[in-house]
Order: structure tokens, then sequence, then C-alpha cells
């Protein structure tokens, strides 16, 4: 006869769901940006990747419903600590030393967390249980589903560990020779990361002890990045935002494979070592197959509204072309204006700038007024920018005066599509700029783009570029394919007019 027992832990109870709200969507490495704006449609993306690697677990909803529908394995007052529950075949308990054995088909529960095993032996004095043998938990909060053998947990404390363990935490899949959990932070021993779910990660970050701080951050040490049994990256102490606070930031992959047929396969990795609070040094680690290397080295000091860069190395535009800084030096202020949905941008770059034979002193002051989004509907949000620049240059000693403004709108037109339309006007072209960088050849554009998805795993885009100072002229027309790969993702694009190819992969399960 299976036999359940209620038993009160010293620690204080908490009213935890199992379930995760929406959220902004993540920042993807799969994002891309063209002079035909189809970044305006980049978060469709990013919101599909941000709802796969947040998709609520079955089990842990169903583990979160069976708690509510009984009343007495949660307290009714969240002032009184929560009971633990033993369940099993065949249970003792001696109400002198506190000592608990449960065997057969054990469950034992505490908030909304649970634990199965064959033998379960305990002491609810001191508020711990122990697994000789396997053990299957899952729990609400943080999220995590875990498999492993000779466990214990203080319930007290909020302190156990599990050796031989297999699972994961939030949306990070872990397997190691031993875990430990606080309340605060797991640490796994010899084991990996990974946010690709399949039995055998596609892609993996492993490490000597990872120390997993859910909804913060992780920290790896000896940490290795592998794809398949190929280790593509090292370094002795890696640090990368997780859950809530990798919303918004790039991936925490530092590799990415891509190919572009103008400069053949890319392979980048970026580096980065944080010098003190406030000043981090990186390097973008560039190898081209048509081009050589094309790194880019720097240092920057940041604070909440100024930053301060000094930069060395290769840029491309998104018209192809290169520019070589040797080296430049980029400062940075961002403020919102009080009492209004408008934020205030000043920049200044100061460095030598060089293509080809051509070697100039550029200096280039910045102004921008930008409007937050405005939501005209609930489909549709329009974009603002106006702004103002001058720029100098020592090889031929001119001062080229920019104002621009843009406009954007994009729309979610049904479940399946997405568009958007923009019109753009820059004084500075090609035509009268000492260098292409950056530029188009004509003053008025207009842009406009649409998206579909064909399947759960595919959607494809069309994006437009418009000379609109010359009757509508088609200056570019770019086709992509987005492909969902179960652990990474594909890009391809289609330069019509360039009769260019480029494809992207991104690994946004890592």
């Amino acid at each position: 006869m299976h036999k359940k027992l209620y038993l009160m832990s010293a620690a204080s109870a908490a009213m935890l769901s199992c379930l995760i709200p929406p959220q902004a969507a993540l920042a993807s490495n799969m994002s891309d940006s063209t002079n035909t704006d189809v970044q305006l449609l980049n978060y469709i993306q990013e919101e599909k990747n941000y709802a796969r690697t947040h998709r609520p677990n079955p089990e842990l909803i169903k583990l979160r419903q069976q708690i509510n529908e009984e009343k007495f394995i949660r307290p009714l007052n969240p002032a009184y600590p929560a009971p633990i529950v033993f369940e099993g075949d065949d249970l003792s308990y001696d109400t002198n030393t506190g000592a608990v054995l449960a065997k057969g088909k054990v469950r034992v529960t505490h908030d909304y967390s649970r634990l199965y095993a064959q033998d379960v032996s305990g002491n609810t004095k001191k508020g711990y249980v122990e697994i000789p043998g396997k053990v299957h938990v899952a729990q609400c909060m943080p999220q995590m589903i875990a498999d492993g053998r000779a466990a214990s947990y203080n319930y007290n404390e909020k302190e156990g560990q599990i050796k031989d363990v297999k699972g994961f935490i939030g949306n990070q899949h872990f397997k190691g020779e031993q875990a430990n959990f606080y309340p605060t932070e797991t640490i796994i021993y010899n084991g990996y990361v990974t946010r690709c779910p399949a039995k055998k990660p596609d892609y993996r970050l492993s490490a000597d002890k990872i120390e997993i701080y859910p909804d913060s951050h992780l920290v790896a040490y000896n940490a290795k990045f592998w794809i398949k049994n190929v280790v593509v990256y090292q370094k002795k102490r890696y640090i990368a935002p997780i859950g809530k606070a990798a919303i918004g930031s790039k991936s925490a992959i530092p590799v990415h494979l891509n190919f572009n047929s103008n400069d053949g396969m890319q392979i980048r990795y970026e580096y980065s070592h944080n010098i003190s609070k406030n000043i981090d040094s990186y390097v973008h680690f560039n190898y081209y197959t048509k081009r050589d290397l094309r790194n880019v080295y720097g240092v920057v000091w940041h604070d909440k509204a100024y930053s301060l860069r000094t930069e060395y190395g290769y840029y491309e535009d998104n018209n192809d072309n290169w520019i070589k800084k040797i080296p430049t030096a980029i400062f940075s202020y961002q403020m919102p204006i009080p009492k209004s949905p408008f934020d205030f941008t000043y920049s200044l770059e100061y460095g030598r700038w060089k293509n080809g034979e051509i070697s100039s002193w550029h200096r280039e002051n910045a102004i921008d007024l930008t409007r937050r989004p405005l939501k005209l509907s609930k489909a549709s949000t329009l974009y603002s920018d106006v702004g103002y620049s001058w720029t100098h240059e020592s090889y031929n000693e001119s001062m080229q005066r920019n104002f621009h403004y843009d406009l954007s709108l994009v729309s979610n037109i049904n479940a399946k599509m997405a568009g958007y339309m923009a019109y753009h006007y820059s004084r500075s072209t090609t035509a009268n700029s000492l260098f292409d960088f950056g530029l188009d050849n004509y003053s008025k554009k207009v842009t406009a783009g649409l998206s579909y998805q064909l399947t759960p795993k595919d959607r494809i885009v069309i994006a437009n570029e418009f000379d609109a100072g010359d009757a509508m002229r088609t200056k570019d027309r770019d086709y992509y394919w987005y492909h969902d790969f179960h652990c990474f993702d594909m890009m391809v694009r289609y330069r019509e007019k360039r009769h260019s190819w480029h494809v992207k992969f991104g690994l946004v399960h890592w």
C-alpha cells in the first residue's frame, strides 16, 4: 500500500511558479543588417529563438498543477514553513530522533520541488534527505530537471549534491561528474553546458568547474568550446550572461561561421578581457579565405551614459566596402531627454582612416535625436530619427556637413506575415565624401520588405531598396531563407543586383 507522510521543515515557504512570463526577445547572432533595412525584421527571428529556448517544460507544468491540487504539500499561510512530504510503499518515522526511512516508489516534495527514488533516508529535525541509488529531481524555481545518483539535500540550508548528473537548469542543459546546489548558485564539476537539447549536442562548453547563477551569469574555469568533437576555442576563465540577464545581449558563443561570395568563408571568434570594473579589452579575430586576416583590436571604457573606445583594424560596410582604421578613438554620450519620448546622442570619432592609396585623419562629430518606438496600433510601430554631423578630412582639408532623417514603419500583418517600409534622407553620399564607407551613392532612399513563415522551421524574406530621387529605380533586391536545424539556425541571402551569396550559421542554443 502506498503511504504518505507530511513533515515540517525549518525552511520558510515561497509560492513559486513553474511558468516563465513573457519577456522581451533575446538578441540573435542570426541578425542581419544591410542597406535594404532588413534588420527591421530581425525581431521575428529573435522572438522565435526566445520562445524556443524558453518553452515551458511539460513535466514542470504538471508538477505545479499536482502540488496546487494537494493543499497540504504547500503552506496554507506563506508565513509558515512548507512541509516535507514523504510518499512511498513503505514508510517509517522515529518521532524522537526525526529519522525517516522510505522505500519503493518514493516521492519527496517540498514547496514546488520533488525528487523520485527507490530508497530515501532522512531526518526531519536536521532537514536533510539522502538517496544512495538513482534519483530524479524536478523543481520550479529555478527551473531544473536532473537525473543522477548518490544524492543528498538539506532543505533547511538549501544545499545538496548529486553525482553523475545530467539535466537542465533554466535553458542550459548540463552534464557533470557532480553537481553541488546552493541557495543562489549551482556548481558543476568536470562537465559541460549547452543550449542544444540533442542527446549528443552539436556543440557544448566544457570546463573543470562551471558556476551557474540562474538569470544572472555563468563562470567556467578552463573552458573549452566544442563543435562536435573539435575544440574551436579555449579560455582560462569564461563569463557569460544567462537567463533574464542575457536578454538583449549578444550570443554567448564566441565562434561564428559565415560565407560571402565576395570574401569567401569567414571564421570569426571573439576574445575579451575585463581589465577593471569599467574597462575591457577585446580582439575580434576574422579570417577570410579570400582576404586572409582582418582583425579588430580594441579597449573600451564605459559607464551608464558614456563610452570611450580605441580600436585598430579592418571594417566592412553593407556595400562590401572595406576600410582600415590605424587607429581610431570613438566617444559616445547618450541620455533620455526628461519628460519627453526622445533620446539624445552625441558621438565623436577621430582617427586615421585608410583605403587603398587614400590615408586621412578623419574627425566626425554627430548629434542624433531619436524618438522611442511609437505604437500606431497593436500591429504597427513607427521609428524615427533625425541628426546632423560634420566631418573633416586631413587628406584634402574638406569639411562635409550632413543632415539626415529616417522614418521606418514595421507591421505584423498576420501570424505568418510581417512587413516594413522606410524612408531615408542623407545629404552625404559617395559622390561628395572622401570615403565610400557607410554611404549610399544617392540621398533619398525608400526601402520595403516582406517576411512570410512557410513552415515552423522555414521563413523567407524579400527586401528591396529604391532610389526615391530617380523614379524609384530598384538599387538592391535581396532574398532570404531562414531555416531551423534544431540546434542551430541558418540564414541564406542572395543579392540579386550584385549576384552575391551570403550564408550565416547561428548557434542560438549555446
